[in-house]
């Protein structure tokens, strides 16, 4: 384990590796900061078969070795030959819950039982609810979900045992509604109090990439986004890789994809201005963030890394997605095919060149919601703390 310390993004201070959502100094975000001089790179055959045989490079050990990540870099051939290029796909869909969330959850529950936490809380749309309510279940600790209540019936979190809350309201007033509960109970909280040490499960990405690889890197990378932490992850795991000395190759330029009824990283990316928040308009549930809390971050990975982001229409969607799956076999959720449209627009506009090695980051299955007779329910709230507090038995201050 090499995670150190605490590093916030604006004024640079160090702090404890410890439960904390910001900065206590300037109230800035807060990241993980890694000794790198006594890190490894473990992989190899002898390592656990999941994420975490990259365990130095996280910060806290794991709650079960056995999973998630490790999932397949598959090729594409049919779609190599429609585009001119060397297409990878790595399967996502291939995680316990069958969607990237799982990383996330697992370095969220390996840090909660680190700290002590017999709750672990979230804010999601729909897979993050799923991957830590399933985290939890395996690792005897409870989970609460707060869920946009229009996103319920794709949601069959209870069948882990989680306390699920359907909130009036979108993703942006669950997390808020988070915000809130974190200054009232002594849990774990996603996307406060274990944000920035969950957020590194995302990174294992890139070093499984470039371990499948045959420890090289691809010409670029296409991946879905929306709070932009996949983005920005992916080029923290690329940049640590070199600063181990593992490449000298320029790093695999990094493009983001939205839909484009949330664009809020591609707008600000086509008029070259700062992020401003908007109101999501897309029926892709899992890119429905507005307020991209990873979104500067995402933006300078692309932008450093000579990639872009780019707004898939809202129309195109559905037929991209259905293009993976004719294509390749695999039959990807929507963002994967927000993800596909993208990229046949870079190959269109030769962004993507002729012969050019690429890999397509399938963030989630298609088979959701696959249901199983499992009755989905949940204690519909209003956006309102004192009414979750209410429905948790707690008289309100």
């Amino acid at each position: 384990m090499s995670g150190t310390s605490l590093r916030c993004r604006v004024c640079e201070r160090e702090l404890p590796l410890a439960p904390v959502s910001a900065c206590p100094a300037c109230h800035g975000p807060v990241d993980v900061a890694y000794d790198l001089t006594e890190a490894r790179l473990v992989g190899g055959d002898g390592a656990p078969r999941s994420m975490w045989r990259y365990s130095d490079l996280l910060p806290h050990p794991p709650a079960d070795l056995d999973t998630p990540g490790l999932t397949p870099l598959v090729a594409a051939p049919r779609l190599s030959e429609a585009l001119g290029i060397e297409l990878l796909l790595k399967l996502e869909d291939a995680n316990p819950t069958h969607s990237f969330k799982d990383r996330i959850a697992a370095t969220a529950v390996a840090s909660a039982r680190a700290y002590g936490f017999s709750t672990v809380c979230c804010a999601s749309t729909g897979n993050l609810a799923e991957a830590i309510a399933a985290r939890c279940a395996a690792n005897g600790l409870e989970a609460v979900v707060l869920c946009p209540r229009g996103d319920l019936p794709l949601v069959p979190v209870p069948a882990y045992g989680a306390r699920v809350f359907g909130v009036s309201g979108g993703f942006d007033d669950c997390r808020e509604l988070e915000q809130q509960l974190e200054s009232l109970f002594p849990w774990g909280f996603v996307g406060g109090n274990l944000h920035a040490v969950a957020a590194e499960g995302a990174k294992t990405i890139a070093y499984e990439i470039f371990e499948q690889l045959g420890a090289s890197l691809p010409d670029a990378i296409v991946s879905p986004a929306a709070s932009g932490m996949l983005v920005a992850k992916l080029a923290q795991g690329f940049a640590e890789l070199g600063e181990l000395g593992l490449w000298r190759e320029p790093p695999p330029r990094l493009y983001a994809a939205q839909a484009g009824g949330c664009p809020p990283l591609a707008s600000a990316w086509a008029d070259d201005r700062p992020l401003s928040r908007v109101r999501p308009a897309t029926e892709v549930r899992s890119l429905a963030i507005g307020d991209p809390v990873y979104g500067e971050l995402a933006v300078g990975a692309a932008r450093v890394s000579g990639g872009s982001i780019v707004a898939v229409p809202e129309e195109e969607i559905a037929a991209r997605t259905a293009f993976l799956a004719e294509l390749s076999g695999v039959f990807a959720d929507s963002a994967g095919g927000v993800a596909v449209g993208a990229l046949l627009d870079l190959v269109r506009s030769g962004a993507i060149a002729k012969g050019d090695r690429v890999v397509l980051v399938v963030t989630g299955s298609g088979l959701k919601p696959y249901g199983y007779g499992v009755s989905v329910t949940a204690e519909e709230v209003d956006f309102d703390v004192d009414a979750v507090l209410a429905a948790l038995g707690v008289a309100p201050s």
